[in-house]
């Protein structure tokens, strides 16, 4: 594709790492799907916000995804998670068993509150850390 200072970019992580293997980056999202043995990727964050697991299957305490310094394996992924343009998230699979892998996509901070008496209509939102992240 196209790049440069007067281009705009769909995508909202860098991806880099001695042993790519099948991870990927595509506008929102990155991911590593029936990813290979070894793999070693950072996905550094270019736009904030809060983490959206699509699927996350992984061998638990072996084939690992770091965010924020916390640890995710088996099934349980980064959901909710709030991440900040420059944060490094890291993933590393043995040499071992492979599974399906994992797609996380990360959205707006803010979201129309979750309150019974405002659907967000009257344009009353909830955003995380004031929106800034």
């Amino acid at each position: 594709g196209f790049s440069g200072p007067n281009c705009a970019t769909a995508y909202k992580f860098d991806l880099s790492g001695s042993n790519t293997g099948k991870c990927n980056v595509n506008g929102a999202c990155f991911s590593s799907l029936n990813y290979g043995m070894n793999e070693k990727c950072r996905f550094t964050v270019r736009e904030g916000g809060l983490l959206n697991v699509g699927s996350f299957i992984t061998e638990t305490g072996y084939d690992v995804l770091t965010v924020g310094g916390v640890t995710y394996s088996g099934v349980d992924g980064p959901q909710g998670v709030a991440v900040s343009v420059g944060d490094q998230i890291t993933w590393e699979s043995d040499k071992t068993t492979n599974y399906y892998g994992f797609e996380i996509c990360v959205g707006d901070p803010c979201v129309a509150t979750n309150s019974p008496s405002d659907d967000g209509s009257d344009g009353n939102f909830y955003c995380v850390n004031g929106g800034v992240i």
